[in-house]
């Protein structure tokens, strides 16, 4: 597979395998006793995001693992391609705005003009966010400070394959991503939020993650 070339990445199918071998996963491997090598995952599901007016494709690859659950996205401007590795925080569960927002979740979202009156629908996400990561070195927890990308908020069409049971097949998604003001073992962190079309109704995820190289991915096809 040519990994630079997105229309490759665009007719990846579920149940392919893909091996990860950046510098946690080979320490991943390691602390599992597979030795000095990367890790291979099963591609479970695809989400394709596909930017309303065309500009972009966001794909979003769960890779199944017996550990813990790990998420590849391949990020495509015009001929251009991008990877990044994530996973879901364990202490930030997902959930409908209303939901988070009952959580005590207002740091998410823009302040609304009228704060005792507004639609939970309307809120723009934050343009700044905060998390607490592990200190490398091994001290205390420390605080990441994370900006949105100049991109903005990114609306698309979303696609599932395979489609869940019950869930229409005209979706839409907003996609938002953050990049921490210093480095760390992960600088990203996303938000996708996904609802039918039409409706109000929708349900956010949340990742942090790091990107990846080309050289760090390798895609062994359907086994």
């Amino acid at each position: 597979m040519d990994k630079t070339n997105p229309s490759a990445w665009l007719a990846l199918k579920p149940q392919s395998i893909i091996t990860v071998s950046d510098a946690q996963g080979i320490q991943d491997s390691m602390r599992r006793g597979l030795g000095v090598r990367g890790i291979d995952y099963t591609v479970r599901s695809i989400e394709q995001c596909t930017h309303v007016d065309g500009f972009s494709k966001h794909l979003f690859l769960t890779l199944a693992d017996p550990e813990q659950t790990v998420y590849l996205m391949v990020k495509i401007v015009d001929e251009w391609v991008d990877l990044y590795l994530y996973f879901e925080p364990p202490d930030l569960a997902g959930g409908a705005r209303a939901d988070l927002l009952d959580r005590g979740m207002f740091w998410l979202f823009e302040e609304p003009q009228d704060a005792s009156r507004y639609d939970p629908a309307e809120l723009r996400y934050t343009r700044m966010l905060s998390q607490w990561v592990p200190d490398p070195s091994g001290g205390a927890n420390r605080e990441l400070i994370y900006r949105m990308k100049s991109q903005g908020e990114i609306q698309c069409h979303h696609v599932e394959t395979p489609a869940r049971q019950g869930m229409s097949s005209r979706m839409l998604a907003t996609l938002v991503e953050y990049r921490a003001d210093e480095a760390g073992e992960n600088p990203e962190f996303l938000i996708l939020e996904v609802g039918e079309m039409r409706s109000t109704r929708s349900f956010v995820r949340f990742f942090q993650g790091c990107p990846i190289t080309l050289a760090e991915v390798d895609v062994l096809g359907i086994q």
